[in-house]
């Protein structure tokens, strides 16, 4: 990511890894900075593979134009979880909604013009 001797090296340091984390606003475990180095040195790897592919013969929109969405079968949902099973769990149910509690620190901040009820 910086320039050292006049060539622009294309990895990323431990250094590296610490300040994007920093900028983030991450904070990884310490043991985590060496495996998060190679995972993004595998990523811009991967990219740099993909910026060496000749395609200077293919048109960007082709494939847009002349692909169709794959459809699938909407009578089979298996991660559809329906109202009733959520209402189920739900510990406050009310007009099809879970009633989610106001947080302690908002109390202060309620204004009575619009508190539901």
């Amino acid at each position: 990511m910086s320039e050292t001797d006049g060539k622009c090296r294309t990895g990323v340091t431990e250094d590296d890894v610490r300040a994007i984390a920093a900028l983030a606003r991450l904070r990884p475990r310490e043991a985590a900075f060496e495996r998060l180095t190679v995972e993004l040195n595998l990523i811009l790897e991967h990219v740099r593979a993909l910026e060496r592919l000749d395609l200077s013969g293919l048109d960007p929109q082709e494939a847009a134009l002349h692909s169709r969405p794959r459809s699938r079968d909407l009578g089979t949902r298996p991660d559809a979880v329906g109202p009733d099973a959520v209402q189920a769990l739900a510990p406050n149910w009310r007009d099809g909604f879970i009633v989610v509690p106001r947080l302690p620190a908002l109390e202060a901040t309620r204004s009575p013009a619009r508190d539901p009820g």
